[in-house]
């Protein structure tokens, strides 16, 4: 294992880990899965206004947040493999020290819960299913 694949000590100081979290989150790649929550809505033929709150919390939920976890267990999985082939991601680079990558990770997944829970069995079911898949893809790599 190569020194830079080594779990670092986490610095007392996360503020300064601020833009290492960003780009470990991905936001480009929520997008998708926004706008596709926004599709689905306007297909349904739910009348907005009158849910503006749910539709608000389905959007954040479908992106930054499921998305969001995704992007951080894949990344926290593959530290390995891009501490050789792409060693300036936040956590083979050490930007992101220790076990933070993998807390982060953790963290988001029970944040996506939360917000999840207030959109109903349907919502938080879509949610959990969302979440079940981004955990086990990435240290198993499917496809």
């Amino acid at each position: 294992m190569s020194e830079a694949a080594l779990p670092r000590p986490v610095s007392p100081n996360t503020v300064s880990h601020m833009p290492a979290v960003l780009e470990l989150l991905k936001p480009i790649t929520w997008f998708a899965p926004m706008w596709a929550y926004g599709c689905g809505i306007v297909s349904s033929g739910l009348p907005a206004p009158a849910h503006w709150r749910s539709i608000a919390l389905g959007v954040v939920l479908a992106g930054p947040m499921v998305c969001g976890t995704s992007q951080a267990v894949n990344d926290w999985f593959d530290r390995h493999v891009d501490a050789i082939n792409e060693p300036n991601r936040p956590i083979p680079s050490g930007r992101l020290p220790g076990r933070t990558g993998l807390l982060i990770a953790i963290g988001w997944t029970v944040l996506s819960l939360l917000v999840a829970a207030p959109l109903g069995p349907w919502g938080f079911g879509a949610a959990v299913f969302g979440l079940a898949l981004a955990w086990p893809t990435a240290p198993l790599r499917f496809g």
